[in-house]
């Protein structure tokens, strides 16, 4: 089951991108680009809801994954598109 969520910053844009930030490194995918109302920043994003996450199984690996950036993230994305 997927979940739409609309991520908005109150702060700048600069809280808009750890939050988008933060949920495109846990698998979400953004819809659309960013909207604007009233002086606010909207991002929609999908994801995937916490069962259905946990019915995929991860890959054992020693190496350990450090948080990706926007960059990475976008380049994420567009492998998946």
């Amino acid at each position: 089951m997927f979940v739409y969520k609309v991520v908005t910053a109150k702060k700048g844009f600069v809280e808009l991108e750890k939050e988008v930030s933060s949920l495109l490194n846990k698998g979400w995918k953004p819809v659309g680009g960013v909207a604007f109302n009233n002086g606010y920043a909207y991002q929609a994003m999908v994801g995937k809801t916490a069962k259905d996450s946990q019915k995929t199984e991860e890959p054992t690996s020693e190496v350990t994954s450090l948080p990706r950036g926007a960059i990475d993230a976008m380049k994420k994305i567009d492998s998946l598109t």
